[in-house]
């Protein structure tokens, strides 16, 4: 199959970054099909970090990398990320919609409005998503409108794209002004290691410059995403899809409503790239340990559910896999709660995903923990289930894990054979294989790209 689509599995920050430049090294054309500047991907390549919001990993092997109308994207912070690169081969979709200034501001008032409203109790249904506050919601709920810009229209006329840009400033404006706040953009910031948000007035003529200068530099990238990849198929060029966040954060099918505002699995990269249903493989990507960044019910979280993570709450086992796992948002900086393996989820998206195979990341943090623990099921209002009711989250609120217990296993960064590995390491393998019926085909035992061991993997 010359389609591979690469999904995370649970709630994103799994480490696809990795898996999908190993897989690139062989692929002709890297797409990107979902999200926006609200999810970002490290990628560690020898000494050097590179973390990436919109462009796909293939500018990093100077491969075809295209974003397609599945995405949205902030226009000066694809200028910024473009500039970091010579010579990029890279290809937008004219359909894609841009997210704009405006989308930041009313993206924080929500979350700010409705923070207040719940008292800052945001563990149920109740209460702020915990979003990036990169406008990625309001943008989304503009495509559906019919309002939004798209990276065609942010190219084009500039009288047109003027007068867009003010009738949705304004429209924004009104809503921030229902909500009793003020038209501010939130500057993110790390200082002395915490997560500070300030405010930053915002004008309309901010807005309308950054569009059209923004479109003037990205013009030249415009192509035909979704008529390229239906060509490059056609001439068995090999392609990967690459997604961004994670199964539980989908629009349809996660946490809702604590979830992002597109589709994550990876039957939707059909109508996100705009091509037919041809078969492809499909590799979930899933940690060692769930992490999540954000409000909502995590099972076996070793952080007492409190969001922000407050480590004075935390299980002496999340602040060891934290340290070593350097688990922190990629965009926001934001600590990640952490919680033991659940099966029960990982069932779940295999149902939602159809996992061909599974890649294992970072099994090397759990080295040394003793023992093990991996939910097999929950216990929910007296009654035991293997099954996962995403849309409830009261009721996930409530459940408690049922686990089995493996044996701890010693250091495994230097193993690059599966036979190699140690007991307690190979029954964790094989109670996820049992768990979803999908073979774990990569197991990550480090972050450089030599420290990967393949099953019989093949990418296409």
């Amino acid at each position: 199959m010359p389609l591979t689509t690469i999904v995370g599995a649970l709630w994103g920050d799994e480490g696809k970054g990795k898996v999908v430049d190993a897989i690139n090294e062989e692929a002709d054309v890297i797409v990107k099909a979902n999200g926006g500047g609200n999810a970002g991907t490290t990628y560690v390549i020898g000494d050097k970090k590179v973390i990436l919001h919109l462009l796909p990993s293939g500018v990093l092997r100077g491969k075809r990398s295209l974003l397609a109308q599945g995405m949205v994207a902030r226009p000066d912070q694809l200028c910024k990320e473009i500039e970091e690169f010579d010579n990029l081969n890279l290809g937008i979709d004219p359909r894609l919609h841009m997210t704009l200034h405006y989308h930041l501001a009313l993206d924080y008032a929500r979350e700010k409005a409705a923070d207040l409203k719940a008292k800052g109790d945001n563990k149920t249904s109740g209460g702020a998503i915990g979003t990036t506050l990169s406008g990625i919601g309001p943008t989304y709920e503009q495509q559906k409108s019919r309002a939004g810009i798209r990276f065609f229209e942010l190219c084009g006329d500039e009288a047109k794209l003027r007068q867009k840009v003010k009738a949705n400033y304004e429209y924004v404006q009104g809503i921030i002004r229902q909500l009793g706040l003020e038209m501010v953009m939130p500057d993110r910031k790390i200082i002395e290691g915490k997560y500070v948000i300030e405010d930053v007035p915002l004008s309309l003529e901010q807005c309308e410059e950054l569009a059209v200068e923004s479109g003037k530099k990205l013009k030249r990238y415009m192509a035909d995403v979704a008529d390229e990849v239906l060509t490059a198929y056609k001439e068995g060029k090999k392609i990967v899809f690459q997604g961004a966040q994670g199964t539980l954060l989908d629009i349809g099918f996660g946490n809702y409503p604590k979830v992002t505002s597109s589709e994550v699995r990876a039957p939707a990269v059909y109508t996100a790239v705009g091509i037919p249903a041809f078969p492809m493989k499909v590799v979930g990507i899933v940690k060692a340990y769930p992490t999540k960044v954000g409000s909502g019910p995590v099972v076996t979280c070793l952080d007492c559910q409190k969001w922000p993570v407050d480590e004075s709450f935390s299980d002496p086992v999340a602040k060891i896999i934290r340290e070593r796992g350097q688990e922190k948002g990629a965009t926001t900086g934001r600590a990640r709660r952490v919680g033991w393996p659940d099966m029960v989820i990982l069932k779940y998206s295999n149902n939602l995903n159809g996992f061909t195979d599974l890649a294992l990341t970072r099994f090397d943090l759990l080295s040394d923990i003793n023992p093990i623990k991996v939910c097999v099921a929950y216990m929910i209002d007296g009654k035991v289930t293997d099954k996962y009711p995403a849309w409830d989250l009261d009721a996930l609120t409530r459940a408690k894990p049922l686990y089995a217990e493996i044996p701890c296993f010693g250091d495994i960064t230097g193993i690059r054979n599966y036979d190699d590995l140690p007991s307690g390491a190979k029954q964790f393998v094989e109670l996820m294989e049992k768990s979803t019926g999908a073979p774990v085909s990569i197991i990550s035992v480090g972050p450089e790209r030599s420290q990967t061991i393949f099953r019989n993997f093949k990418a296409f």
